[in-house]
């Protein structure tokens, strides 16, 4: 099983956090209209125990005019910032965890893929907490 150093009160309160329904999910960027990146609420996080705050970009789509919003944490908008990083002790912006491909125990077959691209393929809060917590 594949597995990454994490702070363990950090980890904790990361996978507390995307449980707590407290979080809306979105994708694609950390932050949005929509709700939170998984990456997004460990910067959340990270913005309340540091008294930090996010930085606002709005703008609209040309086409339709519908609202794009773009939020930037520490100059991120897509991945952990270093700042982050070094306070949950994670070593790279954006960290992967192992999938599996079958529950049959005879077959091993799985990869390794970012949390951030689950969270943006349908993964649930609840399912990457899981994965966090097994493997972080």
């Amino acid at each position: 099983m594949m597995s990454m150093t994490m702070n363990p009160e950090i980890k904790q309160k990361w996978v507390d956090a995307l449980r707590s329904g407290k979080y809306e999910q979105g994708s694609g960027t950390l932050r949005s209209h929509q709700g939170y990146c998984c990456l997004g609420v460990l910067c959340d996080l990270y913005s309340q125990e540091q008294n930090t705050e996010w930085d606002f970009h709005g703008a609209y789509e040309e086409e339709n005019t519908r609202p794009m919003d773009y939020w930037y944490f520490d100059g991120e908008s897509e991945f952990l910032p270093k700042s982050v990083r070094e306070w949950a002790g994670l070593s790279i912006s954006s960290p992967q965890v192992r999938v599996e491909l079958s529950e049959d125990d005879e077959d091993d077959f799985f990869y390794n893929e970012d949390i951030a691209n689950l969270n943006d393929s349908g993964y649930t809060f609840i399912a990457l907490s899981n994965l966090i917590e097994q493997q972080f």
